[in-house]
């Protein structure tokens, strides 16, 4: 099977073959550290959470790097408001925004620096740019000259002129052109600075994540990854200034852009009062819910957050949770009969959908079917059977990144006592005891199943 990745550049789905043999180089901007982090921004990293789990699994070795930003207008206006420094909204932000990874259950990056962190190099690459020609020095800042770059507008596909039509572009009687876009910004009244060779002041947005891919991952990289909304001006303006830096063209091999989320077919904002900051999205389904839920729509098409729709992915993740903890009960009890099953149709179907562009719908697909042809004889396979279909299911949950449910030996010991009062309960027929034991436990996510054997039970999401 050959791994197809949809590029942005090129707008088609190319091969994947990387710069180095046997690994991966990749980049994901993250996030402005001036606010809780919301379930868009966890739809975009659970995404490359599974991009990086798949490619591992195909046996690459992934160096994964997200980076902060922590100095930007919205981090310096929330610190002027709460009368304290930008570093403490920055990093009380950016420990939200990491409490946030874990709590979805996205595997924290290799590398996640700071944009405060490599200023000195910064003052490099900046420098090096005005000694090409392709920077200059201004009054208010230093500027990078679109005019120097005639590759300018590859990435969205559209010549300079209509890329300025209808965007922000922050403006300066001091450029020389209209889209020239600031690396560094001339220190202002009531914020922070540092002492560049050109004059105090600050960075711009766009020369941060350049320098830390040129830092940390070199001068050329496998992915780039972000939301479409980053694909102008700020994708745009990486790679300008990155390959007049280095003279390597292309910077990134494979541009991967992730669609934006809607609540209920409107846009998410403040305004409209239909804002979900992660950890409110819990309160409405636990994690291995949302990763199913992003994971059922494609990547790079808009995703529509409805009640409904989450809703649906919780029923399905507690039945593949319920398949998971039946099979694995199964083999440690030893309940098992002779009947053959192979799991390896459906890896093979998942396997094919996650090679086509990270289809994780058709991957779920593939997961559901698998749930579907075990119901009802997980305790009819025969022990081997049992073990591989556990074993390509678990593959499965961990690729789209379904945390496996641990309990302790305390806890267990806990619920058995009190599983085993509600049979006590059931026997001496006291039904309104038991089933007050049962709604109990239910509430607590543990799930009971009365059979011939005895009671089961299932601490599920």
């Amino acid at each position: 099977m050959v791994l197809r990745v949809y590029n942005t550049i090129s707008g088609q789905k190319e091969e994947f073959k990387t710069l180095e043999p046997g690994k991966v180089k990749m980049y994901v901007c993250g996030p402005t550290t001036y606010d809780h982090s919301h379930i868009g921004h966890m739809r975009t990293f659970a995404f490359f959470d599974v991009v990086r789990r798949w490619l591992e699994e195909r046996g690459y070795s992934v160096t994964m790097l997200i980076n902060i930003t922590d100095i930007d207008d919205k981090t310096i206006r929330r610190a002027n408001e709460e009368g304290v420094s930008f570093a403490e909204i920055a990093d009380r932000y950016m420990f939200d925004f990491i409490n946030a990874l874990r709590s979805y259950n996205i595997r924290l990056p290799n590398i996640m620096p700071k944009a405060t962190s490599v200023i000195a190099d910064m003052y490099y690459v900046i420098q090096t740019l005005i000694d090409k020609g392709h920077a200059y020095v201004a009054e208010d800042g230093v500027y990078f000259d679109v005019s120097t770059f005639p590759d300018y507008g590859k990435l969205s596909g559209q010549k300079r002129e209509f890329l300025l039509t209808g965007v922000r572009i922050e403006p300066s009687p001091h450029k020389r052109n209209a889209g020239d876009f600031a690396l560094w910004k001339k220190r202002k009244e009531g914020e922070p600075f540092w002492h560049a060779p050109w004059m105090e002041g600050r960075p711009g947005w766009h020369i941060e994540c350049s320098t830390m891919i040129w830092k940390y991952l070199g001068e050329q990289i496998d992915i780039h990854g972000g939301g479409n909304d980053l694909i102008f001006p700020h994708h745009e303006n990486e790679i300008a200034q990155s390959e007049a830096f280095t003279g390597k063209k292309p910077f990134v091999r494979y541009w991967m852009h992730v669609g934006m989320l809607k609540i209920n077919g409107e846009k998410m904002s403040k305004s409209l009062g239909n804002f979900i900051v992660w950890f409110d999205a819990l309160k409405m389904a636990p994690a291995a819910a949302w990763r199913l839920y992003y994971a059922m729509n494609a990547y790079r098409q808009p995703m529509n957050v409805t009640e409904e729709g989450i809703n649906n992915a919780y029923e399905a993740t507690k039945r593949i949770y319920r398949t998971e903890l039946a099979l694995k009960q199964a083999i440690e009890d030893n309940e098992l009969g002779d009947m053959e099953y192979s799991p390896d149709k459906r890896w093979k179907q998942f396997s094919e959908r996650m090679d086509d562009d990270f289809d994780t719908p058709g991957a779920v697909a593939a997961l559901m079917e698998l749930i579907n042809d075990v119901g009802g004889k997980i305790y009819k396979m025969n022990e081997n059977s049992a073990e591989n279909t556990l074993s390509v299911l678990r593959k499965m949950m961990y690729t789209l990144g379904m945390p496996e449910i641990e309990v302790d030996e305390r806890t267990k010991r806990i619920i058995d006592e009190i599983v085993a009062l509600r049979t006590e309960f059931r026997e001496r027929k006291e039904y309104e005891k038991s089933d007050a034991i049962r709604a109990t436990l239910a509430e607590a996510g543990i799930e009971l199943h009365d059979g011939k054997k005895g009671t089961r039970w299932f601490l599920l999401p």
